[in-house]
């Protein structure tokens, strides 16, 4: 709604950025928390008027925002043109993130109760929070049995599987920890790798391939891989980490991306859904030992299973339909 350009070009930063400068993405998320977004929503309004003739032309009954950026710039198109179309947003981070101050929406889904008096203290009216959770695909609360799953992925049957993941572009140095990781692991378990479009990461670990490591490129079938390990390597993305406490998939996680994933970090640590490392050793070390330690993976399928209180998706789509 700005320029295809622009978009591109913000798109393309935050990918480097994110995956080659973690250090500065963190620095410049802590600096955005500390400052109000006014410079990153005046950018964001530059869209509100081509938004705003998309939204004349076609018969739209409501506007679900699921990025802050969206959401300030249907903020502007409600002020500037007082449209009055219902707008909602959707926070995918267990982080009220900086620039929700700048919203203006009918009805905000924050991922879990607890958050709700951070999202109080960014503004938000609490008559219109609703603590639903982070909406995932409906595959990932489906039950598979783990054989099963292993045997339609083509992996080892028997023995303990830990997969391994930094997101969809791989971030973190994943080749030598992956590496690592596979050394450490005892005799009988088998490792995944999820290199996601991450090329170059899956052309440095392919020639590594053998029955005990698996190199994954770009695949639709988390949910199965999921359902086929015993523990899960990974960084703390809402998303992923959703997915994850949704299969009831014992996480550890490794602050590989300072910034709204250092809050995912210590909220999800806190309420006992995966264990927290300070750094890839010790997160190579924890893994290890959660897929020794039966008990332990026990006690973070419980709280999972405390954690998700229903099905986010149908619940906003519920209070929308009835909002009408």
């Amino acid at each position: 709604f700005i320029s295809e350009k622009v978009s591109q070009y913000v798109s393309w930063g935050h990918s480097y950025v994110y995956s080659h400068l973690p250090g500065l993405f963190g620095r410049l998320y802590r600096y955005e928390e500390r400052h109000p977004a006014k410079f990153i929503y005046e950018q964001c309004a530059k869209g509100a008027e081509a938004l705003q003739e998309k939204l004349r032309s076609d018969s739209f009954d409501a506007v679900v925002c699921v990025h802050v950026f969206s959401c300030m710039m249907m903020t502007e198109v409600r002020r500037r043109f007082c449209n009055l179309i219902p707008n909602y947003f959707v926070a995918t981070d267990y982080t009220c993130s900086p620039g929700v101050t700048e919203l203006r929406a009918d009805g905000y889904f924050i991922p879990h109760r607890m958050l709700f008096g951070e999202f109080v203290r960014g503004q938000v009216a609490a008559d219109r929070m609703f603590a639903t959770g982070i909406p995932i695909r409906s595959a990932f609360y489906k039950t598979i049995d783990r054989i099963e799953a292993r045997r339609a992925l083509g992996l080892r049957e028997s023995g303990k599987l830990a997969l391994l993941s930094c997101g969809s572009i791989g971030c973190g140095h994943l080749n030598r920890h992956a590496l690592m990781l596979a050394a450490e692991l005892p005799a009988d378990c088998s490792l995944v790798v999820l290199c996601g479009k991450n090329e170059k990461l899956y052309a440095q670990l392919e020639p590594y391939q053998s029955e005990r490591l698996t190199v994954v490129g770009f695949t639709s079938q988390i949910p199965l891989f999921m359902s086929a390990a015993d523990v899960y390597l990974t960084k703390p993305g809402g998303l992923m980490t959703t997915e994850a406490i949704a299969k009831r998939l014992p996480m550890v996680f490794v602050d590989a991306v300072p910034g709204c994933e250092t809050r995912n970090f210590e909220f999800l640590t806190s309420r006992g859904v995966g264990l927290g490392a300070k750094n890839w050793k010790q997160a190579i070390s924890m893994t290890v030992g959660l897929l020794e330690k039966e008990a332990q993976s026990v006690q973070i399928k419980e709280a999972m299973r405390a954690f998700l209180t229903g099905v986010a998706t149908e619940q906003i789509c519920r209070y929308i339909l009835k909002r009408g």
